[in-house]
């Protein structure tokens, strides 16, 4: 199941970001920076607290995360 989404750091390169440049326009600390690179590889799925933010954040800007 994991094939059918592809890195979130690839996603942005696709659409000219880069994950870093999001997270500050964002104004998201460095540990929602880590978190979000954690999501980006399938480390960290995005259920739960923090982590679920993250991820409802980059679902809005249309983003897909696994």
């Amino acid at each position: 199941m994991r094939k059918k989404y592809t890195a979130l750091t690839e996603q942005m390169n696709e659409k000219g970001f880069k994950l870093r440049t999001w997270a500050k326009f964002k104004k998201l600390k460095e540990s929602d920076y880590r978190l979000l690179l954690n999501m980006s590889y399938g480390k960290t799925k995005g259920i739960r607290g923090r982590a679920k933010e993250l991820k409802e954040m980059l679902e809005k800007d249309g983003f897909k995360v696994a």
